[in-house]
């Protein structure tokens, strides 16, 4: 049973780290910079940048949220 919480926590971990290294080209295949709604700010300011950077932000969370649990596990798992 350890064996399948440490190959768990290894795939989690990594595919954590895939979606936060490819945030831009995640953002950039799937359109979210697109969906992003800016509030609070002038219509004289660029605002694709700032959805752009919003977007890649919240894949880099994501990326962070599937991340920390397979590191978590790897911790207990391997603290020994």
């Amino acid at each position: 049973m350890e064996t399948f919480f440490t190959v768990i926590g290894i795939t989690l971990a990594a595919a954590g780290a895939v979606i936060s290294l490819f945030a831009k080209f995640i953002t950039g295949k799937l359109d979210i910079a697109k969906k992003q709604i800016i509030k609070g700010i002038e219509e004289g300011k660029p605002k694709e940048e700032l959805k752009l950077q919003k977007a890649i932000l919240k894949v880099k969370l994501i990326g962070a949220a599937v991340f920390v649990p397979g590191m978590i596990i790897l911790y207990i798992i391997l603290k020994d």
